[in-house]
């Protein structure tokens, strides 16, 4: 539980139940030593009640993903062995370096996802290793099973990436998976919303969306990046994304602000009260939260208009994904930003290795995009001018620039995850009842 009478420090502390103090303070003594001591165990007992009362739903985002996955992957397989038997589907192969093995025309594109497979691997065994056990009295609450989520899509994108560079094609970008920063994708949609999850559930665990509620919002997106490969029309696309944009921006706006978990039939009055909050910035409790999301909701929907805009000036919604995973990506940034922000003001430690982390975070998706960018293929073009995009191998005469992409990428995955599950390692034996929630 969570309370907001110490809100003018943009901090609140764990609520403590009436009943439970009521009961024991009965027993204390009246010296101020017994009393603080009543208090610490009133901090205890509450701490583990609310341990007690997590949201069973968190421990399950795993298990749906790896169902989600397997009824994916099953005619993502079929429809992969159908492209490469019928030879009027043209693969969209970088032919200047093309190294066949095990009848797999590409297998070089194909192998280079195992850096995927490893990051992904790696991950999961040190958040399985290094977790403690909480005894409900110290450190933030760690959902396992989102982090184990976190390292499954790592996993899944290998797979799925592999599946696609077997034949790609404009056919199978949607359908199976292509994985890159800008282009959205299944997988990585989904462990970018993961990711705010993760690093929200650290102080708000009973607040957090369930794992029906976020897969189901992550399929509104997908649904929509469907939809922009279609022949729908452009001006119809636009106006409906907007306005499902606009909804969703609102309320989750509202619901953060607030500190209480999403509903997306909010009440009236709930709104309502936000919207005279919005007007007098000054009745608005926690600040720091307030501007962090300010300035979320205007690059955000600074990029949504100039997209749609550009869009139906063009007539193109084909650049849909890499809206989509921008905002996501850059929404995500921008609380993590904040949240690191916060733990410095409250006087917390950010240790040496998670800035590390940091800079192995940028390193690498710096290079990555700029390797990602130089283009060996493009499946939107001809096949004939997707040749003339073509480039010689130049890693051990093997690999090509966008295999050094799905390598600085797993890096680059791998690091910011790592920055999630670390960033907050100083709390570990801080009495939860003194920690902030932000």
């Amino acid at each position: 539980m969570e309370k907001s009478n110490n809100s003018k420090t943009g901090g609140t502390m764990i609520d403590l139940g009436y009943n439970e103090e009521e009961s024991l303070l009965d027993n204390a003594s009246s010296s101020s030593t017994t009393v603080l001591n009543v208090q610490e165990l009133l901090s205890q007992s509450e701490t583990r009640r609310q341990l007690k009362t997590q949201p069973v739903y968190l421990k399950y985002f795993w298990k749906i993903l790896l169902i989600v996955s397997a009824f994916y992957s099953l005619p993502s397989i079929q429809f992969v062995v159908f492209q490469i038997t019928d030879p009027e589907i043209k693969c969209y192969y970088n032919y200047k370096c093309l190294r066949p093995f095990l009848g797999i025309p590409s297998f070089n594109n194909v192998l280079s996802n195992l850096f995927y497979l490893i990051a992904g691997t790696s991950f999961i065994l040190i958040t399985h290793y290094t977790s403690h056990q909480e005894d409900g009295i110290h450190g933030l609450h760690t959902d396992l099973s989102l982090y184990y989520s976190l390292g499954l899509t790592i996993i899944l994108e290998g797979i799925f990436s592999a599946l696609y560079h077997v034949c790609p094609s404009r056919l199978n970008f949607q359908f199976v998976l292509n994985i890159n920063f800008i282009k959205d994708t299944t997988y990585m949609l989904i462990g970018s919303g993961l990711l705010f999850f993760a690093l929200h559930q650290k102080r708000h665990a009973t607040l957090t969306a369930g794992a029906f509620k976020a897969y189901g919002f992550f399929s509104l997106f997908i649904f929509f990046n469907f939809l922009s490969l279609t022949n729908i029309n452009i001006y119809a696309f636009w106006v409906i994304f907007v306005i499902v944009f606009g909804y969703v921006s609102i309320i989750g706006s509202s619901y953060l602000l607030a500190h209480k978990r999403m509903d997306l039939n909010p009440s009236i009055g709930f709104l309502w009260r936000t919207l005279k909050k919005l007007i007098h910035p000054s009745t608005i409790d926690d600040k720091p939260r307030f501007f962090a999301l300010l300035i979320a909701n205007i690059l955000s929907w600074a990029i949504v208009i100039a997209f749609a805009v550009y869009g139906m000036m063009g007539n193109i919604s084909k650049n849909f994904s890499n809206l989509i995973l921008g905002v996501m990506v850059l929404d995500f940034l921008i609380y993590l930003f904040y949240y690191i922000a916060m733990k410095i003001k409250y006087g917390e430690k950010v240790y040496l290795f998670v800035w590390v982390l940091f800079a192995i975070m940028f390193l690498s998706w710096g290079f990555g995009l700029y390797y990602f960018e130089i283009s060996v293929t493009n499946k939107f073009y001809t096949f004939d001018e997707s040749l003339l995009l073509n480039r010689p191998c130049i890693i051990f005469n093997y690999w090509d620039t966008h295999d050094l992409w799905h390598f600085l990428s797993a890096i680059g995955l791998f690091s910011i995850m790592a920055i999630v599950y670390f960033v907050d390692w100083d709390l570990r034996t801080v009495p939860r009842s003194l920690i902030h929630v932000f």
